[in-house]
């Protein structure tokens, strides 16, 4: 994945850094009952980078549960951000967040961690970066 990266630093330093809400993970925002997006909570703090980054998180959490992506999928084409493999990129950094973080303590709650639960990160995992690499 330090490859990925590393193929694609000039195209990461190129980006403009522009402000963004880190937390409007699907946790974080109201959904009016037809569907439709109505607000966002947890506003506390602001970011700047590629606005996507939060998008992947996102995308990379609902992958991993099973969810629906297509919140995801609204989000960037509303914002006119791309589906593209920078994105997929940060798609597979998550992952490996979460595969980090399985099984310990966090936020006061304790990850359930058994081999089914791994096999199902590191395939979500696979995929991600098979997307990641084009």
């Amino acid at each position: 994945m330090g490859q990925l990266a590393g193929q694609w630093r000039s195209e990461l330093e190129a980006l403009a850094a522009v402000p963004f809400l880190h937390d409007t993970t699907t946790k974080n925002v109201i959904v009016a009952a037809d569907g439709r997006f109505s607000g966002i909570v947890d506003v506390d703090d602001l970011c700047y980078g590629d606005p996507r980054y939060v998008a992947a998180l996102t995308m990379a959490s609902l992958l991993v549960s099973g969810g629906p992506t297509g919140y995801v999928e609204a989000w960037l084409g509303q914002a006119g951000l791309a589906d593209d493999r920078l994105f997929r990129l940060y798609v597979a950094v998550f992952l490996v967040d979460f595969m980090a973080e399985h099984g310990q303590v966090f936020n006061g709650n304790q990850q359930s961690s058994s081999p089914a639960a791994r096999a199902h990160l590191g395939a979500v995992f696979a995929t991600a970066l098979r997307r990641a690499e084009g």
